[in-house]
């Protein structure tokens, strides 16, 4: 079974920001109970939900970013960079 921590080093999908920084993805869903949440139901059909944490570390030009919603973008870049996803995961609002 695959593991529900993904470990990343530095300079993951050319962000500027995360040129030294590297990031280690949870999924609290398979971590933790009370984060397991289904298929929603939407005006388009069925979308799924994922519950994320991640941690970065040597992380310092993120630090300095003083916009919640701008490290968000980031974070969701870089998960969306590792997974290998659409751009749709890089849509800030869906935090």
């Amino acid at each position: 079974k695959d593991s529900p921590v993904l470990v990343c080093g530095a300079e993951i999908g050319a962000i500027p920001e995360l040129k030294e920084a590297g990031f280690c993805i949870y999924d609290l869903q398979r971590l933790h109970d009370e984060f397991k949440v289904g298929a929603q139901d939407n005006k388009d059909g069925i979308e799924e939900t994922a519950v994320l944490e991640i941690d970065f570390f040597r992380a310092d030009s993120l630090a300095d970013i003083e916009d919640d919603n701008e490290v968000a973008k980031i974070a969701l870049k870089a998960v969306a960079s590792v997974l290998n996803v659409g751009s749709e995961l890089t849509n800030a609002e869906i935090v």
